[in-house]
């Protein structure tokens, strides 16, 4: 019987380091476990996102016809594990639409979660075992990542006062968990907070690590991962504020934070990026 693992979200949860974690280990998983990340993903690696951006039933259909494409080239495995933030939808803060930004991931993770058991068991058959991961954080370390990302990445003009005050109620990522859990139950749902990982030595990574039936030799081998997409400095937030409310536009803008960004980066992390 087929065991498929999804690591479906949240934004902002330690999931880049997570992926960063399978991928570092994956030759010394590959005996255990198969698995898939974004590059593996074909289509659906971005359709998920754009239901998000309006949630209506031609890109709900989208996403399930791109998730089956996905699942035509997974060979029969054991144990599958497959990452992908923009399973839950689109990152809360990003205007979708009427303009309207989402302020919780369950109205958008429920039908990607029945999409994605709908075509595993079209894939791997009715007795396939499916499993969710959501990662969660603390409300307000959450909100402030994802204003920094926004701002990094779009045209915002809003400190953080003002874009966190838009959130009313302020989100709550366990409670969106337990909501899509009602939702697609019996399919079990393992959330794992981020904050309780801060000081294990495989970091993020260990919330995957759990999920995984491994040999004490295998799990003492695993190789831990630096911290990835740890977001800009304060400093670097209020120059990407103050260019967001100035004259640049479009790629002149884009390039001017691209070019901040690289200063503030560590020399090591700049020529890795170069390369």
């Amino acid at each position: 019987m087929t065991r498929v693992i999804v690591h479906a979200g949240f934004h902002k949860t330690g999931t880049t380091s997570i992926q960063a974690f399978l991928e570092r280990n994956a030759k010394l998983l590959k005996p255990y476990t198969a698995i898939y990340l974004k590059t593996d993903l074909g289509r659906a690696r971005y359709l998920g996102r754009w239901y998000g951006q309006r949630s209506v039933f031609w890109r709900r259909w989208l996403f399930r016809r791109g998730f089956r494409e996905f699942l035509q080239t997974v060979p029969d495995t054991p144990v599958i594990v497959i990452s992908r933030e923009s399973f839950s939808g689109m990152m809360l803060g990003f205007r979708g639409s009427h303009l309207r930004p989402p302020r919780q991931y369950a109205p958008m993770a429920i039908p990607l979660a029945r999409e994605i058991i709908r075509e595993c068991r079209r894939r791997f058959g009715p007795d396939v075992r499916i499993e969710f991961l959501y990662t969660t954080r603390q409300t307000q370390p959450f909100l402030s990542s994802i204003w920094r990302h926004v701002l990094r990445t779009s045209r915002l003009t809003q400190d953080f006062a003002t874009f966190r005050a838009a959130f009313t109620p302020p989100p709550d990522l366990h409670a969106d968990a337990m909501q899509i859990a009602t939702a697609i139950a019996p399919v079990p749902i393992h959330t794992a907070a981020l904050e309780d990982y801060a000081n294990h030595p495989l970091g993020p990574g260990q919330a995957i690590a759990e999920l995984l039936d491994l040999p004490d030799d295998v799990r003492q081998r695993l190789k831990p991962v630096a911290r990835h997409n740890p977001g800009q400095s304060d400093t670097l937030s209020a120059c990407f504020l103050d260019m967001n409310r100035g004259h640049l536009r479009g790629n002149a803008l884009k390039q001017a934070k691209h070019d901040l960004a690289m200063a503030e980066r560590p020399a090591e992390t700049r020529r890795k990026a170069a390369k």
